[in-house]
């Protein structure tokens, strides 16, 4: 049994040709909603979902991060016969550690997002409205769950507060 929540989101049918703006979209929301302080937000209409406007979280290692999942998935040679694939995100926090580890922090997972994908042909407009459920779920989530944030952030560094995290992919 875990000892942290795991917020599994309800599996969606997905075209792999909308692959990036999902992953992109459904990351940087969380990322905005569980993580950070306050950001400079971007908003920009998704490239290939054009009902769908895309939140930004503005933090260049989460984009790069977020960027390098989504190519290390489309350049794994099992996405041509896979089925489904899986998104983990995991939140950390550091351990107080005792002088003699101070080398290397020990962090302990607090909580982890599953994001669950099965491949299919679906409309561009059955993606679009199923896709909006997913980021109205992920905003739920968040809401309800908001107990470990509030007191996180630094007003004093005027910057976002930034826990580590795990990115991981699935293919099956």
């Amino acid at each position: 049994m875990l000892d942290y929540p795991q917020f599994k989101l309800p599996e969606f049918l997905l075209n792999k040709i909308y692959l990036e703006d999902v992953i992109s979209t459904s990351l940087n929301l969380i990322f905005f909603h569980r993580a950070l302080g306050p950001v400079k937000l971007n908003h920009m209409r998704c490239e290939r979902l054009p009902k769908i406007t895309q939140l930004r979280c503005g933090e260049p290692q989460v984009d790069k991060d977020i960027k390098k999942l989504i190519d290390n998935i489309n350049n794994d040679p099992n996405i041509i016969n896979c089925s489904s694939l899986q998104i983990s995100l995991k939140f950390m926090e550091e351990q107080p550690t005792s002088f003699l580890q101070f080398y290397k922090p020990k962090y302990k997972v607090f909580e982890e997002w599953l994001l669950l994908f099965q491949f299919g042909l679906s409309s561009l407009d059955k993606t679009q409205e199923d896709f909006t459920h997913i980021l109205t779920k992920i905003i739920d989530i968040a809401t309800a769950n908001y107990d470990h944030f509030d007191e996180q952030f630094d007003q004093s560094q005027q910057k976002p507060l930034k826990y580590p995290y795990e990115l991981t992919f699935n293919l099956q």
